[in-house]
């Protein structure tokens, strides 16, 4: 034990403590309050610049959505075939059947007649929208079947069998339509021909020997225009094979075909 008058080392002192005046918190608080605002305008502005972004583009997206209506509708209105019919007998060939109001018949007794229709908006074979015609022709057995010169057709898909809205005694009941591809053409849906009692399985062979055996023979063929009107030269078309399953544009000619009834 120590002496007892002998003093006890007395501890360090704690090192003073920084004073901190009023301005120090002064100073701290202004810069919280910077760093809020600071933190609530760029909120505002991210968030405003956002909410622009989204309305800038939803007003792109409705006016893109707008044009392809108008579009839409224009390309409907170009593509319709007129649904009020005529209907036409010819002396030359014995039958009657109805069709567009709007088409033409062309029926001058030299073995060949055909009702063709006003310019109207096609695909080609590979998707392009293109002025043309449809053309209904119908031909007798001196004609010769131009489009077979470079060998036998193809079927584009199977035959379809109709009936015929009002047969007669002299014309059987239903038939066959095939679609047909010639030789010369490399894809798409070349015509659309009557061929009786034979029915064809997609990518089967067509000969000649077998079209040539109707009698009249009955197609409807697609033809491109030199111009918007149709008013110059047409040219032979090879329409997209899917256009047919466009109800709007297949029912009217199928119809047509319907209607022939043979006197």
């Amino acid at each position: 034990m120590p002496p007892e008058d002998e003093q006890q080392p007395l501890p360090e002192a704690a090192a003073p403590r920084e004073h901190v005046g009023p301005d120090y918190h002064r100073k701290e608080n202004r810069s919280h309050k910077a760093l809020i605002v600071t933190v609530i305008l760029v909120l505002l502005i991210g968030g405003g610049t956002a909410a622009w972004y989204q309305k800038h583009r939803s007003d792109n997206q409705k006016q893109a959505k707008a044009i392809q209506q108008l579009q839409a509708q224009q390309q409907a209105v170009a593509n319709q075939i007129d649904s009020k019919t005529k209907s036409y007998t010819s002396p030359n060939f014995y039958l009657t059947f109805s069709y567009p109001a709007d088409w033409t018949i062309s029926d001058n007794g030299n073995g060949l007649m055909s009702a063709v229709s006003p310019a109207i908006k096609l695909k080609n074979a590979i998707g392009q929208s293109v002025t043309g015609q449809i053309e209904l022709l119908i031909r007798n057995t001196t004609n010769k079947l131009s489009e077979f010169s470079a060998g036998n057709a193809t079927a584009v898909f199977d035959s379809q069998k109709i009936t015929y809205t009002d047969p007669t005694p002299n014309q059987r009941a239903q038939t066959y339509l095939s679609f047909l591809q010639y030789a010369s053409s490399a894809s798409g849906l070349d015509g659309i021909y009557i061929t009786s009692d034979n029915g064809y399985t997609r990518g089967q062979a067509i000969p000649l020997v077998d079209v040539s055996q109707e009698n009249p023979i009955i197609d409807i063929v697609f033809n491109k225009c030199a111009n918007d009107t149709c008013s110059g030269k047409t040219t032979p078309l090879s329409i997209e094979a899917s256009s047919w399953n466009d109800a709007g544009f297949s029912t009217p000619l199928v119809n047509m075909l319907k209607s022939l009834s043979i006197t």
